[in-house]
């Protein structure tokens, strides 16, 4: 029998530096100019997101981001099941009244016991939902539904805002010339480079982007007991072994949620996401396609457009790897 646990919140906050928009896009500019042939990145006053059917206008406003729990809490046996609340983690850190985006594990007390690759679309300030979850089918085909609680699974990245219209950066990108197949991580890398993040003055953004040509590689996690081999070390705290459930090619026309960070501005006392980035998808023309991003995998077709805004503060939710540290 499957136990759900709803876990007692514990809050950290790191604060990020503050950089102008201009510089920000100065630098991706430069920075993304490496991995891609055509690229446009200037700062706009931000469309109405309601046209690409987010349930808010804007991304601007009280910007912050949340990590919530981690690997252990989704591949421990002795955890799996945890479950967080979004709505009640917007309440603590002051942000109950924001348009809330990003990626995180779907709760499995949502989903009759399944595991699914949750997409956070959802305005908490009018209760209006627009969030997907992705399953894995019985033959291993991609199943995508709507999904309309406020809860996640293990692990989550969050970008909370008020909502609102104003400045952000408008990203245009065509055709990958570079190695690095991954949008979120080209951004990181460009920011790291071409911004001065020394002495852990590092950087968040988060956003909303389009896959309009091309195509990519994408997971689902399967439910556990479809995983037929042990891939996880309690020890390192990590999975050592493949055990997801890959699709390619994907696309195109998908819409990316996506949070992304330089590093840690505590220095690493959070313990934030290793990869230092997470996005999800949908499809905007079709339930067909949903799951995580990983990269593209057409790169002379290959085409983004998106916009992105900073945010001011991380809040470290329930940092499972300090607490093993410290029971070991």
């Amino acid at each position: 029998m499957q136990y759900y646990y709803m876990m007692k919140l514990n809050i950290e906050k790191g604060i990020f530096k503050s950089f102008d928009l201009i510089d920000i896009s100065n630098a991706l500019r430069i920075g993304l100019a490496i991995n891609y042939k055509d690229v446009e990145v200037d700062v706009v006053e931000c469309p109405n997101l309601r046209h690409w059917d987010c349930p808010s206008e804007g991304i601007s406003g009280n910007q912050k981001i949340i990590d919530v729990g981690g690997e252990p809490y989704m591949h421990d046996k002795n955890y799996i099941g945890t479950e967080f609340d979004y709505q009640e983690i917007s309440k603590r850190i002051n942000s109950s009244k924001s348009y809330a985006l990003g990626a995180g594990s779907g709760a499995m007390s949502c989903l009759e016991g399944h595991c699914g690759e949750l997409i956070i679309n959802e305005n908490l300030i009018t209760e209006e939902s627009k969030s997907i979850i992705a399953m894995v089918g019985k033959n291993k085909e991609c199943i995508v539904k709507d999904y309309k609680a406020k809860k996640h699974g293990g692990l989550g990245n969050i970008y909370y805002s008020d909502g609102k219209e104003g400045r952000v950066i408008r990203i245009n990108i065509k055709k990958r010339i570079g190695k690095q197949g991954s949008l979120p991580q080209s951004i990181r890398q460009a920011l790291s480079e071409n911004l001065d993040i020394s002495n852990n003055n590092h950087i968040a953004l988060a956003g909303v982007f389009r896959i309009l040509n091309g195509k990519i590689r994408s997971h689902v996690q399967p439910d556990y007991e479809d995983i037929k081999h042990d891939y996880y070390d309690s020890k390192l705290m990590k999975c050592t072994k493949d055990f997801l459930q890959f699709y390619e090619p994907v696309g195109p026309e998908l819409q990316c949620y996506s949070v992304l960070w330089t590093g840690d501005p505590t220095g690493g006392k959070l313990n934030l996401r290793e990869s230092g980035e997470h996005t999800h998808f949908h499809s905007y023309e079709n339930k067909k396609y949903a799951g995580h991003y990983h990269f593209d995998v057409t790169p002379d077709e290959i085409e983004y457009v998106g916009y992105f805004n900073t945010a001011s503060e991380v809040h470290r939710v329930n940092n499972i790897y300090k607490e093993l540290a410290n029971k070991n």
